[in-house]
């Protein structure tokens, strides 16, 4: 008997293992897989300017929990605008606002490749920088209706993802507010000396960092604006204060709702050439019991928001595999 119940323990571990194995493979491919970008664009020599979206959620005030950009289309009097998410591989349009873009007069054509739609061309005032684009990807049930005479809502109609970076130089300076994109580094930032190697495999933007003398990968996701570092609960418990307060709340990724739980930190993170504050440590309340037997195989040893560069300038070269952070200034001139 006992040796039957042994052989039954064993076998469950066993596959334990091999469903966990194949559990990360399967994140890790979908993850870092390369994947094509039909998207072009061409645009103005000037930064785009950005808001910060504060929030309230339940009790708690959340400030800069998105990063937005306003947008402009021919003749439309709404407050459009695109989210800013390095943590998607794709910019969309959404097929929602679409419709009422198209049932308000706008005409567009629509290309099918491989399966998914794209609108051909478009025009366009981001953040006061006029853009060309061609083959946007429709994201499509996403995405919320909306009358052509609302003039005082914020809409959302989209979103700027990492292929709009791609073979680009990307500065986005969060004190000031603006980023700018670049085909070739300028003759300011080409003087810069101390720009470190990152990967861009799968177009996701995975930076070197170290936290308590550990070195990890982190998955650099503006989507994940409001947090400090995202990571497992393991290293959660590491990275704070037994005592401090912790907060929890149901975060929203792409609809899903997610169970988080934060706490404040005065942890520091070496990453590139600066030495920033994480500010915020947080932990995604699932499968938690499994997560320190988890991370070990996989790349992503958390994801990084934007709350660290809240008073620096991040420059992502795609060209070249590089970046660097910069102290922020008062004043933005240095991107034109």
């Amino acid at each position: 008997m006992k040796k039957k119940i042994g052989y039954t323990l064993l076998t469950i571990l066993v596959l334990f293992i091999i469903v966990g194995f194949i559990g990360i493979r399967k994140f890790n491919k979908a993850l870092f897989t390369e994947k094509p970008n039909y998207l072009e664009y061409t645009s103005e020599a000037k930064p785009i300017h950005f808001e910060w979206v504060n929030d309230s959620i339940g009790d708690l005030y959340e400030p800069k929990t998105a990063l937005i950009i306003p947008l402009k289309i021919d003749s439309f009097s709404n407050n459009f605008y695109f989210q800013f998410d390095t943590g998607s591989p794709y910019s969309f349009i959404y097929e929602n606002g679409l419709k009422s873009l198209k049932e308000a007069g706008l005409n567009f054509k629509e290309v099918i490749k491989k399966e998914n739609r794209y609108i051909e061309s478009l025009s366009f005032t981001l953040g006061g920088n006029h853009i060309k684009a061609s083959m946007i990807l429709i994201l499509e049930n996403y995405g919320t209706s909306f009358n052509k005479n609302d003039t005082i809502s914020k809409i959302s109609i989209g979103t700027i993802g990492s292929d709009f970076m791609d073979q680009r130089i990307t500065a986005i300076d969060f004190k000031n507010q603006n980023l700018q994109f670049y085909n070739e580094r300028p003759q300011w930032m080409a003087s810069i000396s101390g720009f470190k190697p990152f990967d861009f495999k799968g177009r996701r933007f995975m930076l070197p960092a170290t936290i308590n003398g550990k070195e990890l990968e982190l998955f650099y996701d503006s989507g994940c604006s409001a947090f400090g570092l995202i990571t497992a609960k393991n290293r959660f418990d590491n990275y704070t204060d037994i005592n401090t307060k912790e907060i929890k709340y149901e975060g929203n990724r792409w609809g899903d709702q997610l169970p988080i739980h934060h706490k404040k930190s005065d942890k520091m993170i070496k990453t590139g050439n600066a030495i920033l504050e994480l500010r915020r440590i947080s932990y995604v309340d699932m499968y938690t019991k499994y997560q320190k037997f988890m991370t070990p195989f996989t790349r992503v040893g958390g994801w990084l928001g934007n709350l660290p560069f809240v008073e620096s300038t991040l420059i992502l070269d795609t060209k070249k595999e590089e970046f660097i952070i910069l102290k922020s200034t008062n004043s933005p001139q240095f991107l034109n």
